[in-house]
């Protein structure tokens, strides 16, 4: 009885915490980064993830982000069509529908810039 009330009461606090966390996800117009962060690319034959990318300061809904990336570097203007703020980091999506196999930028540290562009 014991373990079945522990496994509710469990179960009520995870729930709690992922309802609390997608409830801080926000789309913002622009956010400040650190400079660098994480590039998923996708292709028809899955999805990369290629670390430690430099970012410029600002980034902005609209803004083309020119990034190189790979071992053999590559260049390539990564549109920005939707950023997610969440807690301290940001996700910078290349279209504003899918979330997962899609391009993106993880930024792990970003602050909301609410300066005009």
């Amino acid at each position: 009885m014991v373990v079945a009330i522990r496994r509710v009461w469990l179960g009520a606090l995870l729930g709690s915490l992922a309802a609390f966390a997608v409830a801080q996800a926000e789309e913002v117009q622009s956010v400040a980064t650190p400079g660098k962060g994480d590039l998923t690319m996708c292709s028809y034959r899955g999805c990369n993830l290629y670390h430690h990318i430099k970012l410029p300061a600002q980034i902005a809904v609209g803004d083309k982000v020119r990034v190189r990336f790979g071992s053999n570097p590559k260049q390539y203007r990564f549109p920005v069509a939707r950023i997610v703020h969440t807690g301290d980091a940001c996700t910078i999506y290349s279209q504003t529908t899918d979330t997962e196999g899609v391009e993106k930028i993880e930024v792990a540290s970003c602050v909301v810039d609410t300066r005009p562009h």
